[in-house]
Protein backbone atom coordinates (compact mmCIF):
# COMPACT_ATOMS: atom_id res chain seq x y z
CA UNK A 1 0.00 0.00 0.00
CA UNK A 2 1.46 3.58 -0.60
CA UNK A 3 0.18 5.86 0.86
CA UNK A 4 1.16 9.87 -0.45
CA UNK A 5 1.20 13.02 1.56
CA UNK A 6 0.66 16.20 0.07
CA UNK A 7 -0.66 18.30 2.46
CA UNK A 8 1.80 19.96 5.56
CA UNK A 9 -1.65 19.53 7.92
CA UNK A 10 -2.83 16.31 8.76
CA UNK A 11 -6.03 15.80 10.47
CA UNK A 12 -6.34 13.84 13.13
CA UNK A 13 -8.80 11.41 11.00
CA UNK A 14 -5.30 11.07 8.76
CA UNK A 15 -2.82 10.85 11.61
CA UNK A 16 -5.09 7.53 12.76
CA UNK A 17 -5.37 6.48 9.56
CA UNK A 18 -1.36 6.41 9.38
CA UNK A 19 -1.11 4.72 12.36
CA UNK A 20 -3.77 1.73 12.22
CA UNK A 21 -2.27 1.12 8.41
CA UNK A 22 1.29 0.99 9.47
CA UNK A 23 0.78 -1.45 12.39
CA UNK A 24 -1.96 -3.69 10.48
CA UNK A 25 0.54 -3.03 7.55
CA UNK A 26 4.26 -2.49 8.61
CA UNK A 27 5.62 -2.59 4.69
CA UNK A 28 3.20 0.04 3.49
CA UNK A 29 4.97 3.20 1.93
CA UNK A 30 4.36 6.76 2.99
CA UNK A 31 5.71 9.43 0.81
CA UNK A 32 5.77 13.04 1.38
CA UNK A 33 5.04 14.76 -2.00
CA UNK A 34 4.88 18.66 -3.02
CA UNK A 35 3.60 20.87 -0.18
CA UNK A 36 3.48 17.24 2.02
CA UNK A 37 7.12 17.63 2.47
CA UNK A 38 6.51 20.31 5.41
CA UNK A 39 4.06 17.84 7.32
CA UNK A 40 7.16 16.09 9.31
CA UNK A 41 8.21 19.23 10.45
CA UNK A 42 4.98 21.21 11.99
CA UNK A 43 3.93 17.37 12.56
CA UNK A 44 7.48 16.11 14.03
CA UNK A 45 6.30 14.57 17.65
CA UNK A 46 3.63 12.74 15.75
CA UNK A 47 6.08 11.20 13.03
CA UNK A 48 9.07 9.92 15.51
CA UNK A 49 6.14 8.24 16.94
CA UNK A 50 5.10 6.69 13.76
CA UNK A 51 8.25 5.81 12.96
CA UNK A 52 8.69 4.22 16.17
CA UNK A 53 5.96 2.02 15.54
CA UNK A 54 6.87 0.72 13.15
CA UNK A 55 8.68 -2.87 13.29
CA UNK A 56 11.57 -1.78 10.56
CA UNK A 57 12.83 0.84 12.45
CA UNK A 58 16.25 0.59 12.86
CA UNK A 59 17.69 2.20 16.29
CA UNK A 60 21.25 2.68 17.37
CA UNK A 61 22.53 3.23 21.18
CA UNK A 62 24.87 6.44 21.30
CA UNK A 63 26.25 7.06 24.74
CA UNK A 64 22.98 5.94 26.43
CA UNK A 65 20.85 7.83 23.76
CA UNK A 66 18.19 6.15 20.89
CA UNK A 67 18.33 7.63 17.57
CA UNK A 68 16.42 6.82 15.32
CA UNK A 69 17.59 6.15 11.85
CA UNK A 70 16.06 5.67 8.36
CA UNK A 71 12.73 4.04 8.46
CA UNK A 72 12.00 2.39 4.78
CA UNK A 73 8.69 3.23 4.63
CA UNK A 74 9.03 7.04 5.38
CA UNK A 75 10.14 8.77 2.47
CA UNK A 76 9.91 12.49 0.80
CA UNK A 77 10.49 13.49 -2.85
CA UNK A 78 14.10 15.43 -2.22
CA UNK A 79 13.85 17.35 -5.70
CA UNK A 80 10.35 18.96 -4.02
CA UNK A 81 11.88 19.61 -0.25
CA UNK A 82 14.92 20.97 -1.61
CA UNK A 83 12.92 23.85 -4.07
CA UNK A 84 10.31 24.34 -0.60
CA UNK A 85 13.67 24.60 1.38
CA UNK A 86 11.89 21.71 3.39
CA UNK A 87 14.28 20.25 6.20
CA UNK A 88 12.72 17.07 7.03
CA UNK A 89 14.25 14.59 9.87
CA UNK A 90 16.94 11.91 9.36
CA UNK A 91 14.44 9.12 9.55
CA UNK A 92 12.27 9.61 6.81
CA UNK A 93 14.70 8.78 3.13
CA UNK A 94 14.77 11.15 0.50
CA UNK A 95 13.76 9.59 -2.93
CA UNK A 96 13.66 10.58 -6.73
CA UNK A 97 10.49 11.35 -8.47
CA UNK A 98 11.79 7.98 -11.02
CA UNK A 99 12.15 5.75 -7.01
CA UNK A 100 8.64 7.43 -6.38
CA UNK A 101 7.44 5.60 -10.16
CA UNK A 102 8.75 2.31 -8.80
CA UNK A 103 7.01 2.20 -5.45
CA UNK A 104 3.56 3.50 -7.23
CA UNK A 105 4.03 0.33 -10.06
CA UNK A 106 4.60 -1.76 -7.12
CA UNK A 107 1.94 -1.17 -4.58
CA UNK A 108 -2.23 -2.12 -5.83
CA UNK A 109 -4.17 0.31 -3.27
CA UNK A 110 -2.77 4.13 -3.39
CA UNK A 111 -4.14 6.54 -0.30
CA UNK A 112 -3.71 9.87 -1.16
CA UNK A 113 -3.57 12.28 2.38
CA UNK A 114 -4.59 15.80 0.48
Amino acid sequence: MLITITTPNLSSADEQLLIATLKQAPYACVVFVGDGVYAPALNTAFFEQLANTVKDTVTDTVKGAVKIKSTPNLSFVSTDAATRGANLPEFINPISYKELAAISAKNKHWIPLL
